[in-house]
């Protein structure tokens, strides 16, 4: 089941983002949760009970934002972005989206690639680890 995040559910977000991104990835903290939650756009998929991915986009004036889409490990490659994804552009209607995602990525970028995002430009040291990104554009 996908729904819209609640402030109930920030304490598992944010285990589920500690035991998938790290602080070079610019992971989430707690209160990040909290706020986003009720600024953002946060969509969680549930599967008997327990988050196991979530997706959560930023509102800008022109355009929605990427900027986390985070699945559990063990349900990587079962379709659960795909589902993320799919919920989300039936539920936000903007008239652009973007994101950032490493240039080493491929599982991602395919997978944007195949939502219609296109590399619009190189992001040079735009992780902490200094590591290029790529701004997708859609």
């Amino acid at each position: 089941m996908i729904r819209s995040a609640k402030a109930s559910d920030a304490k598992e977000l944010y285990q589920l983002e500690s035991s998938i991104f790290t602080k070079e990835d610019f992971g989430l903290a707690l209160y990040s949760f909290y706020y986003h939650i009720n600024k953002n756009e946060l969509f969680i998929h549930e599967q008997s009970g327990k988050i196991v991915g979530y997706i959560l986009w930023l509102k800008r004036k022109k355009y929605y934002r990427l900027y986390s889409l985070c699945i559990a490990k063990e349900f990587q490659g079962k379709g659960v972005a795909k589902k993320l994804l799919d919920f989300s552009f039936k539920n936000i209607v903007a008239p652009c989206y973007q994101l950032e995602v490493k240039v080493d990525n491929t599982k991602a970028i395919k997978l944007y690639e195949k939502y219609g995002f296109k590399k619009s430009k190189v992001l040079k040291k735009f992780y902490s680890n200094q590591q290029d990104g790529y701004l997708m554009v859609r």
